[in-house]
């Protein structure tokens, strides 16, 4: 964040940080991926007051930033805690006109480099009466003593702060260790838009950073990995208090069954209330993912359609014209490709659909080369109709290639080069014609529907992937009613189809968690995610809203 913005626009935390009377460092985010400032809220009395009053002041300062900056990734700092030995980056210091010579020293702890720029204020807001306001609400709150050893679960996808106010309530009350169970990536796989979880190693990551810049020592702290609904609350004795969302009290109650049946005391289970999301203004969000807290999967929903990484620049180098964007539309079998390389095409004159299913057929016409070339490499007997033109029978064919994965290899060899040259062939004549146009809106735009697009790697040539995704389910019954198939021969072709795309892609296939931020999988390749597992209303939007920032990034 730029000085002469702080100075030119009030914080929007600041009503927030008067009501803890505290100082406000703010960092730049080293990750490129979440490009946020984060501010950092550091309270000056550690031990004036209780836990409780802790624990509110932890819930507003995370429920108002969820109302008035959601998309800053805001930081309390706990109280009574030593940050020397964790290094916080940050370039401003906000604080009260009165704490200034305190902030400063207190910044120089936290970072020996800080270059002393401290912003302050005389606010209209009395700090102390924002401090009795606390007290007041305190009176009646429930008081309880911390514990030694406590534990708290959950998915932790996308840290929000939701899971702010869980991991910094459960931190107030650990005296000594507190146990954070992560799910592992093979139990979310029925989780909306799975495919879009970060990895496990990547939620870790994020968790413990969190931790560590709030405050919580790293020797209390232990990660495990939950391959179970409880994990090892449910056999550990040493846990006195469990904290969890509301949502989650009533698996806290079963957690305690089975540990008074293994003959150890229940734990005391800390209930966080839910923060509230208001409905976005999406017109055709689907009633299954709409939540009315904080929601990892909202936030899900809402990455369809944007840029989840930079751009392919070397993508000019791989073909022959350089005018055409070219974008490749991939996914399993059932995703609706088609359909929304069609949805694309209504939206815009300059958006061109090619479809290498055709191009495929085409390579089997009579007389091309590759027809030449697959009757020498499989035989004329074996696989052309005996009548003139004595055609590809593509029945006779897929019978040979779908039964053995190595002449599929070797069909596959044989027609990806002859379908990839009509591309290039194509986006060639494109270029020609689109070249002498004075439109602003001149440059077209390819969109390449393509199955086999990275088994192919015509990536390489794309300027961005967008990948279709749904459900394994829907897919299954869409192929098995667009088909006739049953059930079995649906799940067997899907089944072929993420076999080959794990293979091409590093070993996930469409439906796995852990791609988005690994780079492995179809989704770990893609550059935009959409998803036709809802009503069309909702595909059209998404498409819209994907057409507008592209069209925003070649503007």
């Amino acid at each position: 964040m730029e000085d002469k913005n702080l100075e030119n626009d009030p914080y929007p935390l600041w009503d927030t940080r008067c009501s803890t009377g505290n100082m406000q460092t703010i960092r730049r985010n080293p990750d490129p991926r979440k490009p946020r400032d984060v501010p950092y809220s550091i309270p000056w009395s550690s031990t004036k007051f209780g836990i409780d009053f802790w624990k509110l002041a932890v819930s507003l300062c995370y429920t108002t930033a969820s109302e008035i900056c959601p998309s800053l990734d805001v930081r309390l700092v706990l109280p009574a805690t030593n940050l020397k030995d964790h290094l916080i980056k940050f370039d401003v210091v906000l604080t009260h006109d009165q704490f200034r010579e305190q902030a400063l020293q207190y910044a120089r702890i936290l970072n020996p480099h800080f270059n002393n720029n401290v912003l302050t204020t005389s606010v209209e807001n009395n700090p102390e009466n924002k401090t009795s306001e606390f007290l007041e609400a305190e009176k009646g709150a429930r008081i309880f003593d911390s514990h030694d050893h406590v534990c708290l679960g959950g998915t932790f996808d996308r840290l929000h702060n939701g899971h702010k106010i869980l991991l910094s309530t459960g931190a107030l009350l650990t005296k000594r260790s507190m146990l954070v169970g992560i799910t592992s990536d093979r139990m979310l796989k029925n989780k909306h838009l799975a495919p879009l979880i970060q990895s496990f190693n990547r939620r870790r990551s994020d968790l413990q950073c969190f931790l560590l810049d709030i405050g919580f020592p790293k020797s209390k702290l232990e990660i495990v990995e939950l391959t179970d609904a409880y994990g090892p609350p449910a056999y550990r004795s040493e846990f006195g208090c469990i904290v969890a969302s509301a949502e989650s009290v009533n698996n806290c109650h079963k957690l305690n069954e089975i540990r008074t049946s293994h003959g150890l005391n229940p734990v005391r289970i800390e209930a966080i209330d839910l923060v509230n999301e208001p409905r976005p203004g999406f017109e055709s969000l689907p009633d299954e993912v709409y939540e009315p807290k904080l929601s990892s999967s909202m936030h899900r929903f809402n990455l369809l359609g944007t840029l989840l990484r930079p751009v392919n620049v070397d993508a000019v180098n791989h073909r022959k014209a350089r005018l055409p964007y070219v974008i490749g539309l991939a996914g399993p079998s059932g995703a609706g490709k088609s359909a929304l390389a069609r949805r694309l095409a209504n939206v815009s004159p300059s958006v061109h659909v090619v479809d290498c299913d055709k191009l495929g057929h085409e390579a089997y016409r009579p007389d091309t080369p590759c027809y030449k070339a697959l009757l020498n490499h499989f035989g004329f007997e074996a696989i052309a109709c005996p009548e003139p033109p004595h055609e590809i029978d593509r029945a006779k064919l897929g019978k040979i290639v779908f039964a053995d994965a190595q002449r599929l290899a070797e069909l596959n060899q044989l027609v990806w080069p002859e379908i990839e040259r009509q591309v290039q062939e194509f986006l060639v004549q494109l270029e020609e014609k689109s070249s002498n146009s004075k439109s602003p809106d001149s440059r077209p735009i390819v969109i390449l529907d393509a199955a086999v697009l990275l088994q192919a790697n015509w990536n390489r040539f794309c300027d961005e992937v967008w990948i279709a995704i749904l459900t394994k389910e829907e897919a299954q019954r869409r192929i098995s009613e667009r088909g006739h198939l049953s059930c079995q021969v649906a799940a067997e072709r899907l089944a072929r189809q993420a076999g080959a795309i794990a293979e091409a892609t590093g070993g996930l296939d469409w439906w796995d968690v852990g791609q988005v931020d690994t780079g492995c999988g179809p989704v770990g390749r893609a550059h935009v995610v959409l998803s036709t597992q809802w009503e069309p209303e909702c595909s059209q939007k998404q498409v819209e809203k994907a057409f507008k920032l592209l069209k925003e990034r070649l503007s």
